[in-house]
């Protein structure tokens, strides 16, 4: 199998038309990419969803549903959120070409990716977007740069399709990199010592944890390197205490 079809995930958020299910998982089939997520879609299963599939059903019929997007990323190791929107913080970002070939690299490296697009008529909202590693953006005229969703993702897939068909580099870490799930629970972990130790007002803390958690984010940690830091966290909240 395709590594990329095997560790990738596209993930749909609160989609509310279904024909937009079935032209994404279309998109998803032409490029050679099954791997669906559903966040609490509007209507699904609908036969509009399967008219506009075509000959994709099969990826319809494997798609998963979810109550949240933690719940669906929360065994990837690295996530990408598509989006348009300018930050007050910005994020790590990579346009559709070059966050292909890094998941390409990813993916034949046996770690698993998803992509998050947004919902039809407003997008990713901050909290979600700061669920990622990195901004996924599509080039286009800045006249008007706003993709469907259906276009989207076959841009999207049409790169992936494009990176899989090059060789990627062997892999070089020694242990695996930290889940969604995991990361998540060290930044938690990270918040939770901050306050304790009284580095910021919790009723007040402005931009900086955000940037904080922009920083680990984009670090990628390992399992060892991500369980000393949970250690080190650990042992600074018993000595406060």
């Amino acid at each position: 199998m395709n590594p990329i079809n095997q560790f990738v995930q596209i993930v749909l958020v609160e989609t509310s038309h279904p024909g937009n299910i079935g032209s994404v998982a279309r998109a998803m089939k032409n490029m050679g990419l099954s791997n669906l997520a559903l966040i609490n879609p509007k209507k699904f299963p609908d036969p509009e969803a399967t008219a506009l599939a075509g000959n994709a059903g099969d990826v319809l019929d494997g798609a998963r549903i979810f109550n949240s997007i933690d719940e669906a990323v929360k065994n990837s190791k690295v996530i990408f959120a598509t989006s348009a929107r300018e930050r007050t913080i910005e994020w790590p970002v990579a346009t559709a070409r070059d966050a292909a070939q890094e998941i390409n690299q990813l993916a034949a490296e046996g770690l698993e990716v998803s992509i998050l697009f947004g919902r039809e008529d407003r997008g990713l909202t901050n909290e979600e977007l700061q669920l990622s590693n990195k901004h996924l953006i599509i080039p286009a005229d800045p006249d008007y740069p706003v993709l469907n969703i259906a276009m989207s993702t076959q841009v999207v897939c049409y790169e992936l399709y494009q990176a899989s068909q090059k060789e990627p580099i062997g892999p070089w870490q020694d242990f695996p990199e930290y889940t969604s799930e995991e990361l998540t629970h060290l930044i938690e972990h990270f918040n939770e010592t901050v306050y304790n130790l009284k580095l910021v007002d919790p009723n007040n803390p402005k931009q900086i944890l955000t940037r904080m958690e922009r920083m680990f984010r984009r670090l990628y940690p390992d399992q060892m390197e991500g369980n000393f830091l949970r250690g080190f966290f650990k042992e600074i909240n018993n000595q406060i205490k």
